[in-house]
């Protein structure tokens, strides 16, 4: 038996020292103590650390995705969990749960105070919550934000017998919901691809959104138990998302994708970017973001929730006898309307690909301000059943498109996040937005109170209108705006590939045949197809003509060489090929279909293109196509005889397409002579040998 090549170089400390021997006992060799040292370590138990697991198993990242999602999506639960039952709250005696009084707010703006106080901690958090977990890591700031929620819902049901109290109770344990920027940050770091990245944030702001919704159902549910009622169940929620949290989530770590990944689902596709980070933060930019976006949570403001409460109160349950709305129909409308974020989820990746991220938001921001005036203008009407249904059926069938702006602001920041700021730029982003969720809607209380219901969201439409103003300049950032339409694979460089050689070959200018064939090489050795240059038109061309032709004969001799060098191994079929150097001809097959490609609306456009080239040199050069153009056929089938009827190369077909290729070739090589007068069929017959006698065919 062979001895194994790995032996000599399997030399250990105490063998370079020299053998020793104690009392008699054997020499211990290197293959010794490799061999027990192997099996020691072959029977030793170990743990695959979780983070490479994430960065190469699609499960993986599937579950641990799901369990942040989970928690973001039940800390905004417990957010929002109580804000349908505000009103009765504050509207002593209406409920024997309602606070004894609200002095010194009125309705409206002691109804909007209460969730004010969550926000103001949730956006205090915000600001160092994101930058934290950049330091700390994620996981772990979600766990301690997820088990001290789950304390304070707790809390907050003992603190419910007074105003102040329970409000003091709200802006404590809000500072710890504000988990969202960690969640933000925690895809911009499992994922690179730019595609799947904002495909994955408006999945998270949507379970977001949709957990704002959740929370406000299950009070509307529980509603014979009591207002307070529901903070026991968001306590028990939050317990269950922090088990999936521990036991599902992987902390990314500090490494990325593996690049030799072979699952499908993490594999990057040829069509997909891969963001490279910017090193430090635009701050313009950043300051333009987070500023549309204040703006915008502003203004929405004006639609929700000021369309509901007061306008949709006062129209059509306060002013008519008996009301058209009851209570129970006013809080299902304003936890269902939320739900409308799926829709809006499901078209942003579609939106984002063919209108741009930028674009999408001062289309929602527009969205907003139009919609808000419609309900505005629909709740001045006359109280009926009839402007009621309108009413429901334009706020619901609109209510998707303004969402649209939201889902916007974390691809936005992510784009502009360096590696080890992403976290904190979503936090910013996320205290802007809270801050303005917090006290937007309180001042519009305070400002529908003093002046009116029609002013306050006569006010909210202008502010989304400067919303969309003040995201338009994003609109032409190169990370922002519409995506640049990617040229086809055959048309598109590969890394390793000279820049200026297929800057060169792309561009249809003339290059050496040899290295074009080199460079294309590689790509159907790799299952790529060739390139495909862009035909230039005849008056780019018609003053370098000489130029072409120039290049002519070396362009047919070298093509001739490779379909002799594949002819001549045909013939052998591995027959006398003892180092392996010819291919055989399914391997020809595959990679000449392969470099042809299956692009055919390329193919079909290149063919166009070449076509008018044809038509526009015979018109310039005295042929007269446009009275002659049956001869033109002849003559021009004459000069391209039919080489292959089928859609591509075959065993049965690939010997007779090489054949009269190489006929075809040897009448232009002919035509072609070199500057000594040499032809390559004299050549040929001087020293055959010289051309066919390699083994390989280049």
């Amino acid at each position: 038996m062979e001895e194994s090549k790995l032996e000599p170089l399997l030399v250990d400390q105490a063998e370079a020292e020299g053998p020793s021997i104690e009392d008699g006992a054997s020499p211990v060799t290197s293959s010794d103590y490799w061999r027990e040292k192997y099996n020691r370590w072959t029977n030793e138990r170990y743990i695959l650390p979780r983070k490479y697991k994430l960065r190469t198993e699609a499960d993986a990242r599937k579950y641990s995705q799901w369990a942040v999602n989970l928690t973001i999506t039940m800390s905004a639960v417990n957010t929002k969990m109580l804000n349908p039952n505000f009103a009765i709250m504050c509207t002593p005696g209406a409920s024997s749960d309602s606070f004894p009084d609200t002095e010194p707010f009125g309705f409206n703006s002691a109804t909007y105070f209460l969730p004010m106080c969550t926000l103001i901690g949730v956006a205090l958090s915000s600001i160092f919550i994101g930058g934290l977990s950049d330091k700390l890591g994620r996981k772990i700031l979600l766990l301690v934000l997820g088990w001290v929620s789950a304390a304070g819902s707790v809390i907050k049901y003992f603190t419910r017998n007074t105003f102040w109290g329970f409000c003091a109770s709200n802006i404590v344990f809000g500072f710890f919901l504000g988990n969202l920027p960690v969640g933000m940050a925690y895809v911009g770091d499992v994922e690179k691809v730019k595609k799947r990245k904002d495909e994955l944030l408006g999945i998270l702001v949507g379970c977001f959104v949709l957990g704002n919704s959740g929370g406000g159902i299950i009070a509307v549910l529980m509603g014979e138990l009591g207002l307070f009622a529901p903070l026991w169940v968001g306590s028990g929620l939050m317990v269950v998302a922090n088990y999936f949290v521990h036991r599902y989530m992987i902390e990314p770590g500090s490494g990325e994708l593996a690049e030799a990944d072979t699952t499908e689902k993490l594999a990057v596709k040829e069509d997909e970017d891969v963001d490279v980070r910017p090193l430090t933060i635009d701050k313009k930019t950043l300051w333009n973001i987070i500023g549309g976006a204040l703006l915008d949570n502003v203004g929405s403001t004006g639609l929700f929730p000021l369309c509901l409460s007061p306008l949709a109160l006062e129209t059509f349950y306060s002013t008519p006898s008996p009301p058209i709305m009851s209570i129970e129909a006013y809080q299902w409308l304003s936890v269902c309307v939320a739900l409308l974020v799926i829709p809006s989820t499901q078209v942003t990746p579609w939106a984002f690909n063919n209108i741009g991220v930028a674009q999408t938001c001062v289309f929602g921001n527009s969205c907003t301000a139009v919609l808000t005036g419609l309900l505005l203008w629909i709740g001045s009407m006359p109280p009926t059943n009839t402007t009621f249904g309108i009413f429901v059926a334009v706020m619901y069938g609109g209510f998707p498109f303004t969402v649209l702006s939201q889902l916007t602001t974390g691809p936005m920041l992510d784009a502009i996040a360096p590696e080890d700021q992403i976290g904190f730029i979503q936090g910013l982003n996320n205290s802007s937005m809270n801050f303005g969720m917090a006290l937007a809607p309180w001042a519009f209380g305070l400002l529908a109170d003093a002046v009116g219901t029609t002013a306050a969201i006569s006010t909210g439409i202008v502010f989304s209108i400067v919303a969309a103003l003040a995201n338009s300049p994003l609109c032409w950032h190169p990370s922002m705006g519409k995506p640049k339409p990617k040229p086809p694979q055959a048309q598109r460089k590969l890394p390793e590939e000279d820049d200026e050689l297929f800057r060169q070959i792309v561009d249809g200018e003339v290059v050496d045949a040899e290295m074009a064939f080199r460079l294309n090489q590689h790509r159907f050795l790799e299952g790529k197809p060739s390139i495909v240059p862009r035909v230039k038109t005849y008056d780019e061309d018609k003053d370098h003509l000489e130029i072409i032709t120039a290049g002519a004969h070396a362009g047919f001799e070298f093509r001739l060489d490779l379909f002799d060098r594949v002819l001549a191994g045909l013939d052998k079929d591995g027959h006398g090929d003892v180092e392996n150097l010819v291919f055989d001809k399914s391997e020809i097959i595959d990679m000449m279909n392969t470099a042809q490609g299956q692009d055919e609306e390329l193919a079909e456009n290149s063919s166009e293109e070449l076509g008018k080239w044809f038509g526009q040199y015979l018109h310039a050069n005295g042929y007269s196509p446009h009275t002659t153009s049956v001869l033109m056929k002849q003559m021009f089938m004459a000069s391209f005889p039919p080489l292959l009827r089928e859609s591509e190369l075959t065993e049965a077909n690939i010997e007779e397409y090489l054949l009269k290729q190489r006929s075809l070739l040897l009448r232009y090589v002919d035509k072609t002579e070199d500057k000594d007068g040499h032809s390559l069929t004299k050549t040929l017959a001087a020293n055959s040998w010289g051309i066919h006698g390699a083994g390989g065919w280049w």
